[in-house]
C-alpha cells in the first residue's frame, strides 16, 4: 500500500514538474475584410461589378492606370484568396497579361488569372 502511494506521489510530481507541449492556436481571423482593386492596365478603363447575394455595390469605372475602388465587410467568400492579406486586406490588380492579387508576405503581386480573350 506505502509503495503504491510512493510511486503515485513520484508519478504525480513527475507529471506536475514536466513541461505540457502547448497548441499554437491560429490567430483569429479579421473582423472585417477590405478589398481594393486597381486598374493597372496601360492603355484601358476597368469596369468593377461587386455583387453577393445580399448585396449589389453597383458599377464602378476605373478609367486611369492607378485608379481604385474600395469595400469592406464581415465575411469574406475569397477568404482562402487573400491568405497573403494584411489584417484582411486584399489588393486585385488587373493588368495587362491577366489579374493579380497582392502577397504581402512576399512583397509581390501574383498573377491568379491570365485574360481570356474572346474573337
Amino acid at each position: 500500500m506505502i509503495k503504491n502511494i510512493v510511486a503515485f506521489f513520484l508519478f504525480t510530481v513527475a507529471l506536475v514538474g514536466a513541461e505540457v507541449p502547448r497548441v499554437a492556436l491560429p490567430p483569429p481571423g479579421p473582423s472585417r475584410y477590405y478589398i481594393h482593386v486597381v486598374n493597372g492596365l496601360s492603355k484601358l478603363g476597368l469596369l468593377v461589378h461587386c455583387q453577393s447575394k445580399d448585396d449589389d455595390l453597383g458599377y464602378h469605372r476605373l478609367l486611369n492606370h492607378g485608379d481604385d475602388y474600395q469595400w469592406n465587410f464581415k465575411h469574406l467568400w475569397l477568404r482562402d484568396r487573400c491568405k497573403h492579406g494584411t489584417v484582411g486586406t486584399c489588393i486585385w490588380t488587373a493588368k495587362d497579361d491577366g489579374i493579380y492579387l497582392r502577397n504581402f508576405l512576399a512583397n509581390v503581386d501574383e498573377l491568379i488569372h491570365k485574360w481570356i480573350y474572346k474573337r
